[in-house]
């Protein structure tokens, strides 16, 4: 019986604790909560207490990823002492809230506040009206608050409760993640949130409609599939469409979204002909709206590379003229960018932040570190630069509307020993496991890269491979989640071996 009574005794003190912590809710991996400004003027706190000091000011409309929730103050009574330099203004913007109500709740006549005052501050709160059958864990479950602040809010004396009993709702803290990775909380009551589910997204290349449709078979976490359909011309709509009902069929059927992609070939001048001329803009727009429409495409993923730095601008026209065509038909817009780097064509001509406000998503492009041709021999994609590239567009663009693009494939240098040129070879993940299997290779873990890497000589000629597999993937993803990026990206279907799909999702 004593035995008993220990067990319903600790239970009754682990309830008691669970009721006083904050409340913590954070989102599924494969989800992310997004949090919408309904107000101008909203402050961001350095914590969940309206008297920390305001970090930020967001406007209305502004998108940030939540990350979790918690009470902080919301239950409390806060009051502030004047000191040197307050008003009643300046004290109404740190706590968020109006002159006229600080006047009101303290009962004062004008705006004159001494030195030493003690000042109370209005809470924001919710009010429910107490119905046949609600109990407090009703209510709080309703709410998603603690028992314990509800309690403390209304100086409840019993858990009773009566019909028509008007009960106080504290109004808890959300964490955001901010521009450049900066977090802070924001009250519930400013936002409005809506669940996104999080991007796992494959291109579409190097083979044929049945390939394709093949490659799409058995990989339930693959929600986006981007076929290859669209490509910047010099026809009368500036663009050659080669869309493929088969395609957009199986993939609706396997439960997937379609965003065809839209590239310029690497094509400077036929881009710049095409994307400075206001007429010839909205003649490739209204080919694509058709085209998008007709094939029942779910979006869009838009790819102009090697842009000259002079047609930044129009860039952004073109997307935002692209985004305001499709918007009515619920048509998602993606806009590749290059991971920022010196160069003023590959990088450069790219407006980040604007591109970010336009377009539902940013996909970087993380790969190409070191590029086929390059002068020196290294890793596609290098855990650090990849991550150094991840930060510097979150300087830019909310996190959750980056996705990070990943390569499926790896690329082999080899150097000729004899005259030291060097020349490079993309290879698959299956021919990179032949190769290593073939010639009896270990494979050695670069720190530096975060990957493994192998080399051999051979016919005086020297390879080395810095491999992109199962691992290198994995860590990766960990970093998305980590960032509370919008979702993933793979160049491309068919090139990874069936041990990735164990890793490249967000479950």
């Amino acid at each position: 019986m004593n035995a008993v009574r220990k067990v319903l005794s600790s239970l009754l003190v682990l309830f008691l604790i669970l009721n006083q912590m904050p409340l913590i809710g954070k989102a599924d991996s494969n989800t992310l909560q997004i949090g919408s400004v309904k107000g101008s003027s909203v402050n961001v706190y350095a914590s969940p207490k309206l008297s920390s000091a305001v970090t930020a000011v967001l406007q209305k409309g502004e998108e940030y990823p939540l990350i979790q929730s918690a009470a902080g103050d919301s239950a409390d009574a806060i009051t502030h002492k004047v000191t040197s330099g307050n008003t009643l203004w300046k004290l109404a913007n740190q706590y968020g809230t109006s002159v006229q109500e600080l006047k009101r709740l303290n009962g004062l006549k004008n705006e004159k506040i001494s030195l030493g005052q003690t000042i109370k501050i209005p809470q924001s709160v919710q009010v429910h009206q107490v119905i046949s059958g609600d109990t407090l864990w009703k209510i709080t479950n309703k709410y998603g608050v603690t028992i314990n602040d509800v309690t403390k809010l209304n100086v409840l004396k019993t858990t009773q409760l009566k019909i028509g009993q008007k009960l106080k709702i504290p109004v808890y803290y959300y964490e955001v993640q901010l521009l450049g990775g900066k977090k802070g909380w924001v009250k519930k009551s400013h936002l409005q949130v809506k669940t996104s589910k999080r991007v796992v997204m494959g291109w579409s290349f190097n083979g044929t409609s049945n390939t394709y449709i093949q490659q799409m078979k058995n990989k339930p976490n693959l929600n986006v599939v981007s076929p290859r359909w669209f490509t910047l011309s010099q026809s009368e709509s500036g663009v050659t469409v080669k869309t493929d009902p088969a395609y957009t069929k199986a993939a609706h059927d396997a439960g997937k979204k379609v965003w065809p992609l839209l590239g310029n070939n690497f094509d400077p001048v036929l881009t710049d002909l095409i994307i400075s001329n206001p007429q010839k803009r909205q003649k490739l727009i209204s080919a694509l709206q058709t085209a998008l429409i007709k094939s029942k495409s779910d979006g869009i993923n838009v790819d102009f590379e090697n842009i000259d730095i002079k047609n930044k601008q129009d860039y952004v026209s073109f997307i935002r003229e692209l985004k305001t065509a499709l918007k009515p038909h619920g048509i998602i817009v993606s806009v590749d960018v290059t991971r920022t780097s010196a160069d003023p064509f590959w990088s450069g001509s790219l407006d980040r932040k604007e591109l970010g406000k336009l377009a539902d998503y940013v996909i970087m492009m993380g790969y190409d570190e070191h590029w086929g041709g390059g002068p020196k021999a290294g890793s596609v994609a290098s855990l650090p630069w990849v991550e150094e590239g991840i930060k510097l567009l979150m300087k830019d663009v909310p996190s959750h509307k980056i996705i990070l693009a990943v390569p499926f494939y790896t690329r082999e240098w080899v150097t000729d020993l004899s005259s030291n040129e060097l020349r490079s070879i993309d290879r698959s993940m299956s021919e990179v496991n032949r190769i290593i299997s073939s010639k009896g290779l270990k494979k050695v873990w670069d720190p530096k890269a975060s990957q493994y890497f192998v080399q051999f000589t051979e016919k005086g000629e020297k390879h080395q491979l810095w491999i992109e597999d199962k691992k290198s993937i994995e860590l990766r993803m960990k970093m998305m989640k980590e960032n509370h990026l919008g979702g993933a990206a793979a160049w491309y279907i068919g090139s990874e071996t069936s041990d990735i799909w164990d890793v490249y999702h967000f479950n």
